[in-house]
């Protein structure tokens, strides 16, 4: 039962891939106060487009409409998250959203003009609510562990020794995300065998992606090249493009999957008990992370918005976005109205403005 629900809890919380509102790339910053027990983050949206067929722009409107009333927030593109604290969500996710605050910060354009927007979320409570979480990964691990984990059309068996150590790392109290000022790490009771498959894993499944990105942002740049309805943006799976070595080398390392990895602070290393990936560098102030533009933005959402006199800033330099979420982190959440209605009617898991 608690397997299905966290299950559903993740079909829950992805983005469907048709959506029209789409960003092209992200910058996400988290500053962790561990005195207050808060992690406050600055969620920046770079390059808003509308993605889709004939009717994208009106979606994207009303999806755009939708998130300044209930403050929807996004990670990583259309992939892999998107909440909606005012949503009628799975228990277990709306559990942990009880602890979340969003504030949306307007749009603007950047020094480039691309239009952009950017939000404020903070989690009250921090450690309850990531002790919260370590609990779904539990779970979600036990299921691993018995039913093997499916990478494509293949299932990975997980040895005995990774099992053994599992077992033990439960036994000791252990956690498998630990948060620090400046990181999260994430802590994987691993064999060395297990290990080694996580590790070409995770490296194999980031090649195939550069590879997808590199080759749709190509075929989406020439068709727009030849009067293509700019929203349009899927690819077939069995699209091709003609490349040179070198230019194939150039566009999958230029590719948003290889640039987060050139980009960010990041380190994937075993230890004789336990696999480590951590993001960020334990004792500075912010943990910051940056999603690389996918290359896919066009100024069509942007002309219409101009046209209905929408407000939006012209040329904000990064500095001056940066200030704003240093000035959030000393007060209170301004709530969209959405959830605003809705803590008046139930009150959030803690209280307080900072």
């Amino acid at each position: 039962m608690i397997r299905s629900a966290l299950r559903r809890v993740a079909v829950g919380c992805l983005l469907l891939l048709a959506a029209c509102l789409e960003f092209d790339g992200q910058d996400v910053t988290l500053r962790y106060d561990e005195a207050a027990d808060r992690i406050d983050l600055h969620l920046v949206y770079r390059g808003l487009y509308a993605e889709g067929g004939a009717d994208a722009v009106d979606k994207a409107l009303q999806q755009l409409a939708d998130a300044q009333r209930d403050g929807t927030f996004a990670l990583w593109q259309n992939w892999p998250f998107q909440f909606a604290i005012a949503r009628d969500n799975e228990l277990a996710l709306q559990t942990l959203l009880a602890h979340v605050d969003v504030e949306n910060g307007g749009l603007f354009t950047d020094p480039t003009g691309a239009l952009c927007a950017h939000q404020f979320v903070r989690i009250r409570d921090a450690k309850a609510f990531v002790q919260q979480v370590n609990t779904l990964l539990d779970v979600w691990v036990a299921g691993e562990l018995a039913n093997g984990t499916k990478v494509g059309s293949d299932r990975h068996r997980w040895d005995d020794d990774t099992r053994d150590l599992v077992r033990e790392f439960a036994r000791r109290g252990q956690h498998l995300i630990a948060l620090r000022q400046g990181s999260i790490e994430l802590r994987l009771p691993l064999s060395a065998k297990d290990h080694a498959w996580l590790r070409a894993s995770i490296f194999r499944g980031l090649a195939e992606a550069a590879g997808e990105e590199a080759l749709r942002t190509a075929i989406v740049s020439e068709r727009r090249a030849d009067g293509g309805a700019p929203a349009e943006t899927a690819v077939a799976a069995t699209a091709k493009a003609a490349w040179t070595q070198r230019a194939a080398g150039e566009r999958v390392a230029a590719a948003a999957a290889m640039r987060f990895l050139a980009a960010n602070e990041w380190s994937f290393t075993r230890e004789p008990e336990r696999t480590r990936i951590t993001f960020g560098v334990a004792g500075q102030r912010d943990l910051a992370l940056t999603k690389a533009a996918d290359g896919l933005y066009h100024p069509q959402l942007l002309t219409v918005l101009r046209e209905a006199k929408t407000a939006i800033e012209d040329s904000v330099p990064d500095q001056e976005i940066a200030r704003r979420f240093d000035a959030f982190t000393q007060r209170a959440a301004v709530l969209p109205p959405a959830v605003a209605a809705l803590r008046a009617a139930k009150p959030a898991a803690a209280t307080g403005g900072k």
